[in-house]
């Protein structure tokens, strides 16, 4: 689960370099060897899939930034919808949203990743999204995540305009150098007024009438248009396999029976199942376990790497 320059969801599941433990006795009915070893949640037995159907050039990381109650959420599941990545039901609210406060409130905590692949044009495209929080007291999930990206859609509601966090939101975006594709939600209301925010965005931000797109999320309207506009203002990643490993821990979960996921942003080198790797910081040495994107669910791959 986790983002990588390459890619928006890379994980990796990490193990501590420690001395071996001695044997665990067994009770006589569990099976012996290396299977009495496997984990019943592990991604072991499942179809790896080939990142090398990817090249650096057809792969997109964004995120999705915005005020609070701007639509982020909901514009997340109709690209995942589109895309094919999960199927179209009444129930597709808040997908990318796991925290049960988040469901229960209806607002982004955390912010929260996902591959999805894309076809334009007839060539195929791995499109890495993050969803975000867009109230101010999770910003730093914000700027977190922008360090995995080369580029955003910036979320501004029809009705309500630009607010504080769009602001905010924009500026980190814009010192963090990257591509900016605005988007004006909710056009589908009935006193929503998407000529008088495009000049609003004109005005503040600096960007062209011309770039904004229009859409309804709720009900999907020129929602593909987003996805176009990603491939053609948002650059792909810059990398080399050559390079020695060089990743950005951007974000992590604990499991119980799993250990450390590392949520990772690879940005030179190759990673794979078995690899020692050492944290910068604290100088701890690691063996990686597990590798692989989220589509959103965890989609085990043989390595994450660049392709260039």
């Amino acid at each position: 689960m986790a983002l990588a320059g390459r890619t928006a969801a890379w994980w990796a599941r990490l193990r501590s370099l420690c001395p071996a433990v001695a044997p665990l006795c067994l009770p006589p009915w569990l099976p012996a060897g290396p299977v009495a070893c496997e984990r019943l949640y592990s991604s072991r037995g499942k179809e790896k899939l080939d990142m090398l159907m990817y090249p650096v050039e057809s792969i997109r990381n964004f995120s999705i930034i915005a005020h609070v109650d701007h639509g982020k959420s909901t514009l997340a599941d109709r690209l995942l919808e589109i895309t094919g990545t999960i199927a179209k039901t009444d129930r597709n609210k808040q997908v990318l949203d796991k925290l049960q406060v988040e469901r229960e409130r209806g607002i982004t905590v955390k912010a929260q990743s996902a591959s999805i692949f894309y076809n334009h044009e007839g060539v195929n495209y791995l499109l890495n999204l993050i969803d975000t929080p867009g109230h101010v007291d999770f910003s730093y999930e914000v700027s977190r995540s922008l360090s995995a990206c080369q580029g955003v859609i910036l979320v501004v509601d029809a009705n309500e305009g630009i607010q504080a966090q769009t602001v905010a939101n924009f500026y980190l975006a814009f010192e963090a150098q990257l591509a900016i594709i605005p988007v004006i939600n909710k056009i589908d209301l009935k006193n929503a007024d998407p000529e008088r925010v495009e000049k609003q965005i004109e005005k503040l931000f600096d960007i062209p009438v011309e770039e904004c797109v229009r859409i309804s999320a709720k009900q999907g309207t020129n929602v593909e248009k987003v996805l176009q506009k990603v491939i053609e203002k948002i650059p792909p990643p810059q990398c080399n396999t050559a390079d020695p490993l060089k990743a950005l821990v951007f974000d992590s979960t604990f499991d119980h029976y799993r250990g450390v996921i590392a949520n990772i942003a690879l940005f030179g080198g190759e990673i794979e199942k078995g690899h020692k790797i050492v944290f910068a910081h604290t100088k701890k040495r690691y063996e990686v376990n597990e590798v692989g994107i989220l589509t959103p669910n965890e989609q085990p791959t043989h390595k994450l790497n660049y392709l260039v």
